[in-house]
């Protein structure tokens, strides 16, 4: 064979081991690209699905993926405030609660931060250790700026815990200081038109759940509680 003839064979050989140069890179451990902004970036793609019922599945090795990446940034940042905190977020959205809990307590035995501290809140509302995500609660409200995007949030489950233990007057000023703070969720009208219910007052309970209905007009429970309240009030 000519050497003419070997110059294609060698340009195709060298193009093959650029190519697999591009694809070794591409694939090569996660460790090698770690970083919070990645690690963050997988945990709200994971928020993402989860929104859709059908991908519930996908959202979850999205917070899986993040949390390990997070959890090897940690093992070289230990006191990153913000990958400790990302660390809460993805045990939580993981539904492991417990797991949040004693990884927000070890973080908040040396020092306070309020979105650890509000994850840590729900997550003991969930375990239904009531009084204890109470006082998470209250511990959040008292450090976290005004404008904190889950201040609504917290008033929401404070509510859901008042509900829950039948304080149904402290339900109702936590309920609607959550819907005051933020309109557009339906769910949460609804909770503030059955504690509005439970306490007879049943022409503001009609006006809670026509807001609920406003947002979402097929949602069921909404549409039989103001049929309900109507009856009882003669509206």
């Amino acid at each position: 064979m000519s050497q003419g003839k070997r110059h294609p064979f060698l340009a195709r050989y060298y193009l093959i081991l650029l190519v697999c140069g591009w694809i070794a890179i591409a694939i090569l451990p996660l460790g090698a690209q770690d970083s919070y902004n990645a690690a963050l970036s997988l945990f709200w793609d994971g928020r993402r699905l989860e929104m859709a019922e059908t991908r519930q599945a996908e959202s979850q090795l999205a917070f899986q993926r993040s949390l390990a990446m997070t959890d090897r940034l940690l093992a070289a940042d230990p006191s990153n405030p913000d990958l400790q905190t990302l660390k809460t977020w993805n045990l939580f959205r993981l539904h492991r609660y417990v797991d949040t809990v004693v990884y927000a307590q070890s973080v908040l035995n040396t020092r306070q931060d309020h979105r650890i501290l509000e994850t840590m809140a729900e997550a003991l509302f969930f375990l239904n250790k009531n009084e204890e995500a109470l006082s998470a609660f209250s511990r959040y409200f008292a450090i976290a700026p005004e404008s904190d995007d889950r201040r609504s949030s917290a008033y929401y489950y404070v509510g859901e815990i008042y509900f829950r233990i039948k304080k149904y007057e402290h339900a109702d000023i936590a309920f609607s200081t959550a819907v005051a703070l933020e309109k557009n969720m339906y769910y949460w009208w609804y909770r503030l038109g059955l504690v509005k219910e439970v306490l007879g007052q049943y022409r503001r309970a009609y006006e809670a759940f026509n807001a609920s209905l406003a947002l979402k007009s097929n949602f069921k429970p909404a549409l039989e509680a103001r049929e309900r309240v109507k009856a009882k009030s003669s509206l």
